[in-house]
């Protein structure tokens, strides 16, 4: 980035608020910083001047500067540190600020008092502990208000999103905020303005509401907004976010819901949270996929099918024929096998799936064809500009990107079905030759899963460079739509190279629901995430060597026992070899079969709901994710209005979330432990089926509830022991809370949360077994991890001390 004659940031002890460094609440204070990026978006607001943090103390020719820059006119001095205006603190009213100074030695007085208050004992009574915080001075023109006051883009009593306040008084506004005068008050609803005092004119009210409004559209959360109106003009003074705003009222409304027959058991691992009616119609992609997954590989069994139950998502493998019945014996099994047609059908399947097999074309179909197919799909998908579509071209994309999904989908459980068979030979025949268990054989394929990892390997070069210019890093405290510009200004090249980064990782689904945003909407996430590998200071390189020694390690221990049992070590040989080669396609597929499909589906929904909401079909974009999707996409022409049916579902969502079902509905019928009843050359299937489902699920693991929180058991499923502080992560809302050496605890993970991992120090998991994403992931960074433990979200808490366990799969907590 050239500079030219342009003094270094870290230098500037002086700097207008239409400059660049005006956007670094690190160098101008908070208040500052959100002032300057109102001008950029055109708000009205008083040309000024900030005292940077970088000035010391102020001068006789600071102050003769700024008169001659603003003019000889009376200045408001308003304090501008770094931590106040955050969204996690105001710190309203607990600095100084001065009106209608005048003259040099008046501001020099009025600038030294301002940096003074950053260490009363006022401020320390507010914040209870060092802030840390630094102080500039913000001094700009008086506005000779006629009125002013201030307002709030969501009712700060109630929660209420749609409702705004505001609040004027006669005269400068300070009279208001000092508590001096009570002021009128108005709460505007829509174009609806509840109030009857005269100190402002409806018109006028209107205005406030919708500055109030597009404060909020900016920033992209509740505002409380400063405004004074001068000569009929009205003008932005202060934007800061609204702390401590209450949940908006949503009333749980009961769902009402009967229980089908069966058996069916709570799709923890891919439905941890209540479902959202905008992907109602994905159960039945996947449904579709699965039965073919099943017909493919001669499963005895049609599929699985879900159902919505109470607002949650449920699951269970359909039985050939449809119906359930009741558990048969061997004999009768036996029987069953050799008579039914529809068995023998699906027996021959099997034979065949064996015979040609099945799983290692597949494998390779994956990387010579599906592969290739699925990377292009996207990128073209990525090109379009939804905002240029018409309503039935954005119809059509988003048709697009629904075939693209379940394709997606239909690969990924035929991948599955593969890698079952392959990883089941591997396991069994290790056990078999060697007696190990499969944690032991799994050491011979740690760190091959290389797309799972890979984006935190990238992100490991963005710390390198962050490394360097620790400024950087202040884009984490920035609005997701300011973090951008901001690297702009401060680093060219990092910039150019994030931005590279966001494209080819960032644009992927983060769980299992469209729901969720994708980096790249969370860029100050990744910035923070990048924070937090400087102070691992992960090295990928040490990682991956530590892997293949690992690996080469447990492949010559196994080959040496092997050295008398020729045959055995060419068996041996064959299973690790093609394990080896399937083994990182289990994380890697879902990169691209799912993450970056679904990151597609979301960004046409957003825009879908974007267009229903400025129709006023729906209040804002996100209430997309409460509408079905055909009810919205009708919508598009028909346009009735639609939020009453999103008021009722958000509090049908409110009720299931208040009362999650149980882990199960109806009488199981386990499948059979043993299937000797079956030709011995068409077992391989079933057998690695069921195999993997609890390797990879652990469902009855993960039914188990406890409820002492000082030890918590759990499926050991990456060795290691490791002490540090909790952290609950419910979804992509909480990622920003996690700090380096944390204990990440959550339901589960999703391949893509790997740019995680290299910052926590331990893993524990409410579901999932040991070839869950969570565990593979863990096992290629080597932290410890506990899987399996049913609910150990609901009984830690966020700093908690406890050690991980990896070994033995517990969880202890650490009494001071």
């Amino acid at each position: 980035m050239a500079t030219g004659m342009v003094k270094p940031l870290s230098a500037r002890t002086l700097v207008s608020l239409d400059d660049n460094a005006a956007l670094d609440p690190a160098l101008v204070g908070s208040k500052t910083a959100n002032l300057a990026q109102a001008i950029r978006a055109g708000f009205r607001v008083p040309v000024g001047v900030v005292v940077t943090t970088a000035q010391d103390r102020a001068s006789t020719s600071v102050a003769d500067e700024i008169l001659d820059r603003l003019g000889h006119v009376p200045l408001a001095v308003r304090s501008s540190a770094t931590a106040e205006d955050c969204p996690d603190s105001s710190y309203a009213g607990q600095y100084e600020s001065y009106l209608n100074v005048e003259g040099g030695q008046k501001l020099l007085e009025a600038i030294e008092s301002c940096r003074a208050s950053l260490h009363s004992d006022r401020v320390s009574a507010y914040s209870n502990e060092e802030s840390g915080s630094a102080m500039a001075v913000l001094i700009q023109p008086m506005i000779d208000a006629v009125t002013a006051g201030v307002a709030f883009s969501a009712h700060p009593v109630s929660g209420a999103r749609d409702q705004i306040v505001v609040n004027a008084v006669q005269g400068l506004g300070d009279q208001l905020v000092s508590g001096e005068v009570t002021p009128s008050q108005w709460v505007v609803d829509g174009d609806q303005i509840q109030g009857s005092d005269g100190i402002l004119t409806p018109d006028h009210i209107l205005q406030i509401a919708e500055l109030a409004r597009a404060v909020q559209a900016h920033f992209r959360s509740p505002q409380d907004i400063e405004w004074a109106i001068e000569d009929d003009e009205l003008w932005l003074l202060q934007a800061r976010p609204i702390t401590s705003l209450p949940e908006p009222p949503i009333e749980p409304i009961p769902i009402e819901f009967g229980i089908p027959p069966g058996y069916w058991e709570h799709d923890a691992s891919h439905a941890p949270v209540p479902n959202y009616p905008i992907e109602t119609f994905v159960p039945a992609m996947v449904s579709a996929a699965v039965r073919t997954w099943a017909s493919e590989f001669g499963y005895l069994f049609d599929g699985i099918e879900f159902c919505d139950i109470g607002g949650w998502t449920y699951q269970r493998l359909a039985p050939l024929g449809g119906k359930e019945g009741p558990e048969l014996p061997d004999w009768l099994m036996w029987m069953m096998v050799r008579l039914v047609p529809s068995v023998r059908n699906r027996l021959a399947i099997a034979r065949e799936a064996v015979q040609t097999d099945k799983a290692g074309l597949y494998i390779e179909r994956w990387y010579d064809t599906w592969l290739p197919e699925l990377t292009e799909a996207v990128e073209e998908l990525k090109i379009v500009e939804l905002a240029g579509l018409s309503d039935d071209g954005l119809k059509a994309h988003i048709d697009t990107c629904i075939r693209l999904g379940t394709r997606g989908i239909e690969i990924h459980t035929l991948l599955h079905g593969s890698l079952a068979i392959i990883l089941y030979e591997l396991v069994t025949t290790c056990e078999g030759l060697l007696g190990w268990d499969m944690a032991t054989t799994l050491e011979m394929v740690k760190g091959t899963s290389h797309k799972s990892t890979e984006p935190a390997r990238r992100l490991s070069e963005l710390a390198d460079l962050a490394r360097e210019r620790p400024e950087i890093l202040r884009a984490a405290q920035l609005p997701d739509d300011e973090v951008i510009g901001w690297l702009e200004i401060i680093d060219e090249d990092f910039a150019t190279v994030f931005g590279l980064y966001l494209d080819e990782y960032g644009e992927v689904a983060l769980g299992r629901s469209v729901v969720e945003a994708t980096y790249a909407e969370l860029p100050s996430v990744l910035i923070a995430t990048i924070a937090n590998q400087v102070v691992t200071d992960f090295r990928p390189d040490i990682a991956d060597e530590a892997n293949r020694r690992q690996r080469e390690q447990s492949i010559a221990t196994a080959r040496a026992e092997l050295t008398t049992n020729p045959a055995g070590l060419a068996e041996f040989d064959r299973v690790l070899e093609r394990g080896q080669k399937a083994y990182p396609v289990r994380e890697d597929n879902e990169f691209f079969t799912f993450s970056r499909p679904f990151a597609q589906f979301r960004y046409a929904v957003l825009e879908l709901g974007e267009r229903l909401a400025a129709r006023g079909v729906i209040a804002e974009r996100n209430d997309i994710m409460f509408l079905h999707l055909d009810e919205a996409l009708a919508a598009l022409s028909e346009g009735p209005d639609l939020q009453a049916e999103v008021l009722m579902r958000k509090g049908q969502r409110a009720w299931a979330s208040a009362n999650p079902g149980p882990p199960y509905y109806g009488k199981e019928t386990p499948p059979p432990s043993d299937l000797s009843f079956l030709p011995a050359d068409t077992r391989l299937p079933m057998e690695a089926m069921l195999w993997s489902l609890d390797s990879i699920m652990a469902v009855e693991a993960s039914k188990t509830t406890q409820d002492d929180s000082s030890t918590i058991t759990g499926t050991p499923a990456s060795a290691g022991t490791y002490t540090g502080p909790v952290r609950v992560v419910k979804d992509d809302s909480d990622f920003p809370k996690i700090r380096a050496g944390d204990v990440l605890v959550c339901p589960i993970t999703s391949p893509v949360w790997s740019v995680l991992f290299p910052s926590v120090g331990a893993l524990v998991t409410d579901t999932g077994g040991i070839l869950s994403h969570p565990a593979i992931i863990a096992r290629e960074y080597g932290i410890p991890a506990v899987v399996a433990t049913g609910n150990a979200t609901e009984l830690v808490q966020d700093g908690q001390m406890v050690t991980v366990d990896g070994n033995t799969g517990t969880v202890q907590e650490v009494t001071p």
